[in-house]
């Protein structure tokens, strides 16, 4: 699984409205919205749409003038296998 932390520049008239747009994107989850038009935005991998997905859908909303990645984890499923590190 990844998980992206974004923090998104957008007009500060349409904060709100970019706000509301994120959060029904699958796999998004917005955590504040500034005066100033910043949101801090996370998204993860959820079915078929990679979190990387979820970031370049964001600069299509209208009203996000930008989009930052800030932060990336990956961590594996948890029905993931991991093979085992050898040391010889």
């Amino acid at each position: 699984m990844n998980v992206i932390g974004v923090l998104v520049h957008a007009v500060p008239a349409r904060a709100t409205a970019v706000g509301a747009a994120l959060a029904a994107m699958d796999g998004v989850d917005v955590h504040a919205v500034t005066d100033d038009g910043r949101l801090v935005v996370t998204a993860c991998d959820v079915g078929a749409m990679f979190a990387s997905d979820s970031l370049m859908a964001m600069n299509h909303v209208d009203g996000v003038i930008t989009t930052s990645l800030v932060y990336h984890a990956h961590e594996p499923d948890e029905g993931d296998a991991v093979a085992p590190v050898s040391n010889a």
